[in-house]
């Protein structure tokens, strides 16, 4: 039984750790709500089932070992029942990315020199990302742009980059406005802090 419950464990443990990286990009992004809610449930479950673990490995307990598996069958069905309902799939997909960029626009303002593109990871898909990646002094900076709020976008390739994403400078040098363009069926406007990394949305124009 106390084999039972340390393998049970430390696969349930290890499924929990890689889910949690896969949904933050391997805890390099901030979790959008549907994510993060299923990010909170699979924590405090893998806490739960560690320390209900403990203690059945302490007193050799089957009923113990049997709250164990009820804490990760239920975590998992929990888990499964948000995700689909959030993204019309029972769980996260670990598919290859597939990317597509605009191309890469250049803006003088403000005395620098920036470059800069947006790229759509795994588009139309529950996994989809859109990342706006600016170079500035050398350095790439890849901030995560929340683009598109459902599976199901519509965009066309872009002939240039402004097609996709527009960036326009303002009275702070590190501050910029980012706005949607033509070729993407919704528009939308970010504030977006090179500094800090964080983009912001201003608003949510009407749709193509």
């Amino acid at each position: 039984m106390r084999k039972f419950v340390v393998i049970i464990t430390l696969l349930y443990v290890a499924a929990v750790a890689a889910t949690l990286g896969y949904l933050s990009d391997w805890f390099r992004e901030e979790l959008a709500l549907g994510e993060s809610v299923i990010a909170t449930t699979l924590a405090l479950s893998a806490i739960a089932a560690v320390i209900v673990a403990v203690i059945a490995y302490w007193k050799d307990n089957e009923w113990l070992a049997v709250v164990l598996v009820a804490i990760i069958l239920g975590s998992g069905w929990y888990v499964g029942k948000t995700h689909h309902k959030a993204y019309g799939e029972w769980f996260p997909s670990f598919a290859p990315k597939e990317v597509e960029s605009s191309g890469t626009a250049k803006l003088s303002a403000n005395g620098q020199d920036i470059s800069y593109r947006l790229e759509l990871h795994n588009p139309g898909t529950v996994t989809h990302r859109e990342y706006l990646v600016v170079t500035r002094g050398g350095k790439d900076q890849r901030i995560r742009l929340p683009v598109f709020e459902e599976a199901r976008s519509g965009y066309v390739s872009p002939k240039s980059p402004n097609d996709w994403i527009v960036l326009h400078p303002t009275e702070n040098t590190d501050v910029f406005r980012a706005e949607t363009g033509r070729f993407l069926f919704v528009r939308r406007s970010f504030r977006v802090n090179l500094r800090t990394g964080e983009a912001a949305a201003l608003a949510v124009k009407s749709e193509y």
